[in-house]
């Protein structure tokens, strides 16, 4: 199983896949931006993207891994249909569930400012405008995931999702 978290920047995806990936037995969590994370930036970040997921996903599930949660913000329902596409290559029998996580602006705002607080570099300014922006391109959009709100905190989301799973 596939569960894709798409969503703007500081919504909770993160948190959300760690803690849906301690809950689900033979699970790897994948974070779209630490794999991305590379210095020069890739040419074409969502190539690499996606051909990291598919060579990341093939090494774990030598180990015995069978389900994945991978988390970033996907903007338009190409970009998932390519992932779509490279997952179902690596098992056509595959689960995929695709999520747009959501939550109020005002909340959202709240969660960039508590995580802020918590880092050596002050880019609060940044992390509000990214959120903006990304906010205004997702709004409302299913093609690009279920609509999920992240408003709960963890324990109940997860519970909540695996519920919507079948696996609770």
């Amino acid at each position: 199983m596939f569960i894709v978290l798409n969503g703007p920047l500081g919504i909770g995806k993160s948190t959300l896949a760690e803690a849906l990936t301690e809950s689900i037995e033979h699970c790897v969590m994948l974070n779209g931006d630490a794999l991305t994370a590379a210095n020069p930036p890739p040419a074409d970040e969502l190539e690499y993207l996606h051909s990291t997921i598919a060579l990341l996903v093939t090494h774990h599930r030598q180990f015995g891994y069978r389900h994945f949660v991978i988390e970033h913000i996907w903007r338009s329902p190409a970009d998932l249909a390519d992932l779509h596409r490279r997952l179902i290559a690596l098992d056509d029998d595959a689960e995929i569930h695709y999520f747009l996580l959501t939550l109020p602006a005002d909340e959202n705002l709240r969660r960039i400012a508590r995580r802020q607080d918590a880092r050596a570099i002050d880019e609060r300014e940044f992390e509000v405008r990214t959120s903006a922006v990304e906010r205004e391109a997702l709004m409302g959009r299913a093609d690009l995931g279920e609509s999920f709100d992240v408003s709960a905190p963890p324990s109940v989301l997860v519970t909540t999702m695996l519920r919507r799973l079948g696996l609770r």
